[in-house]
């Protein structure tokens, strides 16, 4: 009988971003940042109020304890509208492939900090993972800088440069938005906290469009037929499976160990972006994928 159902949907976790983070980069380079990210928890949104209107009889949990509300909201916010707004931009300057790699840096993040808020135990070979993680992740921007470095394009350093600055802040961004998910998600169904948190987040990208004026990207978007496929269907592995089964993990998982299973999407997205993406990857980046999702393994096994 199988008892992991935690560690399983954080698997499920790491395929559904591996899928969503190549359908979205896609999405934005047609439809630019703010418009996916609007339009996809919105999509989102739906999905989820059609799920629980078949398993829960109604399409959003008004009666949640208001902890659930302030964490998941705070949550939404957080994960959703600062950190994907990171790693959208961070997909347009270097990529899905070393994006998500640097999003990996959030296990480490949220395992420490796990330990000092939840108690959570990091045994000596946590350390020793984290450090390779670290180091994986480290070998990997090296060889990607030495690969940009081959052209003398000057604003193709500084994307890069700024790609991986917008990666370590959606990270961060990750990170904070567990451990809120952590808090807020217990004791309550993994789609109605998800609902919560979406639903947050749909509100946080509304008021930046109107604030900064984008409302005429998200027009545009909506126009093309093409965009909003790319949108609706990475909205069903990103928002809906891959977050649902995420908070699923977390209520029956230790975070730590979610973070880490859920890790494993820069190491599966490789194969797809030299296949799809046509995408020119060294051995440096290859070898510092494996040793960073390695390390991160660590905390899991150990």
């Amino acid at each position: 009988m199988i008892t992991k159902f935690g560690e399983i949907a954080a698997l499920v976790t790491a395929f559904s971003w591996t899928a969503a983070a190549m359908i979205f980069e896609s999405a934005s380079k047609r439809a630019g940042v703010t418009a996916v990210n609007t339009l996809k928890v919105l999509f989102g949104t739906i999905y989820l109020a059609i799920l629980a209107l078949f398993l829960n009889n109604h399409i959003f949990p008004f009666d949640l304890p208001v902890k659930t509300w302030l964490f998941m909201s705070a949550s939404g916010i957080i994960g959703f509208v600062v950190g994907d707004y990171f790693l959208f931009n961070a997909y347009l300057l270097i990529g899905s492939r070393i994006s998500m790699l640097l999003m990996s840096a959030s296990v480490p993040m949220t395992a420490i900090a796990s330990y000092f808020i939840f108690k959570e135990s990091i045994s000596s070979w946590g350390g020793y993972g984290i450090a390779l993680a670290i180091i994986g992740i480290s070998i990997t921007v090296v060889g990607g800088k030495q690969k940009k470095q081959s052209t003398d394009e000057a604003h193709v350093h500084s994307d890069y440069i700024k790609g991986i600055i917008f990666g370590i802040m959606s990270a961060i961004a990750m990170a904070m938005g567990t451990l809120l998910t952590k808090v807020g998600a217990a004791d309550v169904s993994a789609i109605a906290a998800t609902q919560v948190r979406i639903m947050s987040a749909l509100v946080g990208f509304i008021i930046f469009t109107i604030v900064f004026g984008r409302t005429n990207e998200i027009i545009s978007a909506i126009k093309n037929k093409q965009s909003m496929l790319y949108i609706a269907i990475g909205s069903i592995f990103g928002p809906f499976i891959g977050v649902g089964a995420l908070l699923y993990a977390l209520q029956h998982a230790k975070a730590g160990v979610v973070s880490t299973i859920s890790s494993l999407t820069p190491i599966l997205i490789i194969a797809p972006s030299i296949i799809f993406f046509k995408k020119k990857v060294t051995f440096m980046e290859i070898t510092g994928a494996f040793i960073a999702v390695g390390g991160i393994s660590l905390l899991f096994i150990y």
